[in-house]
This record gives C-alpha cells, sequence and structure tokens, in this order.
C-alpha cells in the first residue's frame, strides 16, 4: 500500500462536470488501485489545502461529502469552517439511524446546524410501480424527528441510479423515474428551503478566507 504525502504545491484546478466543481484526494493519486493511508492530521491538512489551494472560482455553495462517523475529519471541519451547515444522510436502517444521530449530535455539539436530513435507499422502486422497503423503514422519520431538523427527501434504491453513476450520466440531470424525481426535489428543497442562495452571500467566500488563515496560523506556528 502507497500513501502520498502531501498534495501538489500551487493552485490545483478542479474536475468539472455539468458544471459542477469537483475535487477529491483520489484524482491525485497515480494508481487508482494504490489504498491512502492517511493518519488524522495527515487528513485534515488535506482537507485545509483543498479549502486554500483548489482554485474554486465563484461557488454558489461549497459541498464536502464526508465519511461516516464522527472521527478525525468531522472534527477536523467542525474546527476549519465554524459557519458550515450540515445535511445528515441516512438508510432506513434503524442502525444506521443510530450512527447518524451521533453525526448530528456531534455537529451540535460543534455549533454547526444540522439543516436537515436525507434517507437514502429508502425502498426499492420496483418495474410496476410498487416499492419494497429492503432496508426497513423509519430510520429517516426517526433521526429527523430526534435532531428537530426536517426530512428533506426519501431517495429510493434503484438501478439507474448505479448505472447512471458508471456511465456518467447522473440520473438527476439526465434520468427518469423516482431516484431521479427525488434528486430533483431535493435539490429543490435545498435551494429554496434549507440554504437558499440568498442566504449564503459571501459565505463561501468568507469560508474559504476562515480556511486560508487557519493554515496560514498553523503553518506560522
Amino acid at each position: 500500500m502507497r500513501a502520498c504525502g502531501r498534495l501538489p504545491e500551487g493552485a490545483v484546478d478542479p474536475l468539472e462536470r455539468f458544471g459542477v466543481k469537483l475535487m477529491s484526494i483520489g484524482f491525485l493519486i497515480e494508481d487508482s488501485k494504490s489504498a491512502i493511508v492517511w493518519r488524522g492530521p495527515m487528513l485534515q491538512g488535506a482537507l485545509m489545502q483543498f479549502m486554500k489551494d483548489v482554485d474554486w472560482g465563484e461557488l454558489d455553495y461549497l459541498l464536502i461529502d464526508m465519511p461516516p462517523g464522527t472521527g478525525d475529519v468531522q472534527m477536523g471541519l467542525a474546527r476549519l469552517l465554524p459557519q458550515a451547515e450540515v445535511l445528515v444522510v441516512t438508510t432506513p436502517a434503524r442502525a444506521a439511524q443510530q450512527v447518524a444521530v451521533r453525526v448530528a449530535d456531534m455537529a451540535r455539539r460543534s455549533h454547526l446546524r444540522v439543516v436537515g436530513v436525507i434517507e437514502n435507499m429508502s425502498e426499492l422502486a420496483l418495474p410496476d410501480g410498487s416499492r419494497l422497503a429492503v432496508f426497513g423503514s423509519g430510520g429517516g422519520e426517526a433521526l429527523a424527528s430526534r435532531t428537530g431538523a426536517p426530512l428533506l427527501a426519501r431517495i429510493p434504491l434503484e438501478p439507474a441510479v448505479s448505472d447512471g453513476g458508471d456511465m456518467g450520466s447522473p440520473v438527476a440531470l439526465e434520468g427518469t423515474g423516482p431516484a431521479a424525481e427525488a434528486f430533483r426535489a431535493l435539490a429543490a428543497q435545498i435551494a429554496t428551503v434549507a440554504l437558499p442562495p440568498l442566504d449564503m452571500a459571501g459565505c463561501t467566500a468568507r469560508i474559504l478566507e476562515a480556511a486560508a488563515a487557519a493554515l496560514d496560523g498553523r503553518t506560522a506556528g
């Protein structure tokens, strides 16, 4: 297993698809089959470099897809981006909901606002239009109730989602069916109810400035 020690020096151009700018540590490794074995401080350093060294340009939203749980990366993000808002994703299973509620609790202990809950893989959409609760039901509603945050969407389990991802054609943009409709409704909920762009005016710039200041302070120390 090979570990990458640091990101490239200077500005890094993000990948852009469908008008969305993307950056991942996976884009920077030479071999996609190589594992990245980083400890907590290295992961936090990479996150801070993503804030400072990636040429993001003008953004409407800065979305950070976090791993599950309440580890070093999540705690580092809470310190680095104190103005961030949190969307908690769970599955219908009550066991998964128990994990997700700890994420929401960590966010609130870090004074981050939980703006909504998303239930992924809620039901299997069958060809005849019916749905099968493969992983149980009620996890999203239970998490929303426990956190006091609204349940923004229930995304059905549908083969078209994985097929579209494999082919580079997201169902949310180019597909039809229950999952595509649920993703579009979720985007509308975020943009109009949970986090309207007008409320985010200047927020991305402040977040990036705070990240740069934090990184400069750590370097100076």
